[in-house]
């Protein structure tokens, strides 16, 4: 009886809104929405947003579902459905100008990528960085890929499941890379962080949902990036609406130069 119980609960419960972080330009000009990474804030944009020009953009930076400012309630899946669901009646709410663009940084990446999939009329071309694509039961994979592919799903569900050793280990390299955003995981968003991490970033399909888009994607990614399955990344260039860019010595985090690139693609159109 848990599951028919469950069902009905996720049938009536409210999508909680999202906690705006920055809105800033004309509500009329095109609207660029900004959507972080897992353990991350809206502070990701720091590099970014200082770029975006009021008067030729609206740019709206969110923290996502049970991160930072946001609501973490205790009863979601935080699957992508989950989080689509806020990010998209948080811009109703705010009467985004649609089609607008939206760029994704990690797992916003996947969720990026989804929105556009349940509400294709309303996003007219998709920045995808750093995606954390893993493409399962691939037979056109390598040996390499898939191994890589198996370890960091099988790494995901360690972290998952031990919960004192993941908070520790986070706030430790938060601390010796002096990271200001991203790889925060604690008390306060644990349950969001572990259902996230596996509801979202491991039960995918974004791989497929880039292919089948009728939209202009552009990817971006460093070859650092300790999160990434390049060879995932890079076949995607073969299909004409996907151009990808590999930025050398670049790691995952939007540093400068990140920032640098990422802006270049955004208003070169």
């Amino acid at each position: 009886m848990i599951r028919p119980i469950r069902y009905f609960l996720n049938i009536f419960r409210p999508t909680p809104l999202l906690y705006v972080a920055y809105d800033v330009g004309d509500k009329h000009k095109q609207t660029i929405v900004l959507l972080h990474g897992i353990a991350s804030t809206s502070n990701t944009w720091e590099n970014i947003i200082n770029e975006l020009k009021p008067d030729k953009y609206r740019v709206i930076e969110l923290d996502l579902l049970g991160f930072g400012q946001s609501p973490k309630p205790k009863s979601l899946d935080y699957d992508v459905k989950d989080h689509i669901k806020s990010v998209h009646k948080t811009l109703n709410k705010l009467k985004v100008k649609k089609p607008f663009q939206i760029v994704g940084h990690s797992m916003g990446a996947i969720i990026a990528a989804h929105y556009y999939t349940t509400y294709p009329t309303e996003i007219k071309r998709m920045f995808l960085l750093g995606p954390p694509i893993y493409v399962k039961d691939d037979e056109s994979q390598s040996i390499f890929t898939k191994t890589r592919t198996d370890l960091y799903l099988d790494a995901y569900k360690f972290l998952s499941n031990n919960k004192k050793f993941t908070i520790s280990n986070s706030q430790l390299i938060r601390k010796l890379l002096s990271i200001k955003d991203g790889i925060d995981v604690n008390e306060e968003n644990w349950d969001s962080f572990r259902l996230s991490l596996m509801n979202t970033t491991v039960k995918q399909n974004t791989y497929k949902e880039i292919i089948d888009a009728k939209i202009p994607v552009s990817i971006i990614y460093g070859t650092l990036d300790e999160f990434l399955i390049p060879e995932s990344i890079d076949k995607l260039a073969e299909f004409q609406h996907v151009t990808v860019k590999k930025l050398i010595a670049v790691d995952h985090i939007i540093g400068k130069r990140f920032a640098k690139e990422v802006i270049r693609e955004i208003t070169k159109n």
